[in-house]
């Protein structure tokens, strides 16, 4: 037995400190049970002399991505720059850079697009999935030649919503060859609700919905409490205008999983689009509360609260979760936006200040 020389598969230094400010587990509570983080992060430094650091640094980076903290786009795109990282966390780094992608830190895309790992090239095609279609034209199409077949029909997923007159018959030609490749190796696995789904997805961005439609049904046949793709389906309903038949999907998994936060929040959004706020307000608070390490839950039923006119209440909501989340850009820029409303000058002026503070 020997270990693993790469920095991603080693046996390491505890580091019951990091379980204290990100709330990763850590080997010596995993023994001693009846002790808490503290203590851990006490004894190591009195065993070492000093605070214990080991040699991966990005953990800190990728949870304040996904806790939607805006200083995580540099530190982040510092760890894909960096070719001493390890590829799993370069690779992870530029999946959670996409909501924070800028003119500052968009060279990592390319850069990472012509990374020698696969690894690197396929999650950089994640990472363009949200950006204008023209530009991830620009950007993937030239991965629908990759040598490696992960890297293509990732390329063929995030282009799957071009439009065919924008390329030329050759562009055209090789995409339709990919995405065969795509649908082949989802088909692969045709028995998992996941494929199902990826395959109503891939049809959905293709606008065609029978396929898309039937691929999600396909998927809950097979598994009735897979809820992604109940999620997804009531997603396109949604798009093609049928928000009643969405509403029925939502609730439908619901009653197969009463505590899935996803669910609630789909269908809060149903019902404000429905334009039943009182109802849509439960749901929310419900999505908010099953998850409340999802900010993005939080901020959404605060705004549902401002717009029916509860101002106060979501001031409250808002304020209880900056607690938690102070380096929430949307929290901050609400609590700005609803102080003001109310003639709160001094307390809008104390949160606009915190909010320029994020970006130092």
């Amino acid at each position: 037995m020997v270990v693993d020389p790469r920095h991603d598969h080693s046996l390491r230094i505890p580091r019951p400190d990091l379980s204290i400010t990100l709330g990763t587990p850590n080997a010596c509570n995993d023994c001693h049970d009846d002790k808490d983080a503290d203590w851990a992060a006490e004894q190591t430094q009195t065993w070492y002399g000093h605070k214990p650091e080991g040699f991966q640094k990005f953990a800190s980076a990728i949870a304040g991505a996904r806790q939607q903290q805006p200083a995580s786009a540099n530190a982040l795109a510092g760890i894909i720059r960096n070719t001493q990282t390890p590829n799993i966390a370069r690779a992870t780094a530029l999946i959670e850079i996409e909501p924070f992608l800028n003119p500052a830190n968009s060279d990592v895309i390319s850069l990472s697009l012509a990374d020698t790992n696969a690894a690197i090239r396929a999650a950089a095609l994640t990472a363009l999935a949200q950006v204008p279609v023209i530009i991830r034209a620009q950007l993937a199409l030239p991965l629908l030649k990759d040598s490696v077949r992960a890297v293509r029909i990732e390329a063929a997923r995030i282009l799957a919503a071009l439009p065919p007159q924008s390329l030329s018959a050759e562009q055209q030609r090789l995409l339709n060859t990919v995405t065969q490749e795509y649908i082949a190796a989802q088909l692969a696995s045709a028995e998992r609700p996941e494929a199902q789904t990826n395959l109503g997805n891939f049809y959905t961005a293709q606008g065609q919905v029978d396929k898309a439609v039937a691929a999600y049904r396909r998927s809950i046949e097979l598994a009735a409490d897979f809820l992604p793709a109940y999620i997804n389906l009531a997603d396109l309903f949604r798009d093609i205008g049928k928000e009643a038949e969405a509403d029925q999907i939502l609730r439908r998994a619901i009653a197969i999983q009463p505590d899935n936060a996803p669910a609630y929040y789909a269908l809060g959004l149903s019902l404000i689009r429905q334009k039943r706020l009182d109802e849509a307000l439960a749901e929310l608070r419900t999505a908010a509360n099953l998850n409340p390490e999802n900010s993005h839950y939080i901020y959404v039923y605060a705004v549902a609260q401002n717009a029916k006119g509860k101002r106060q209440q979501a001031i409250m909501t808002l304020q209880e979760a900056y607690v938690r989340f102070p380096r929430n850009a949307d929290i901050l820029s609400a609590l700005v936006s609803y102080h003001r409303d109310l003639g709160n000058e001094k307390e809008a002026t104390i949160y606009a200040r915190k909010l320029r503070n994020l970006s130092r």
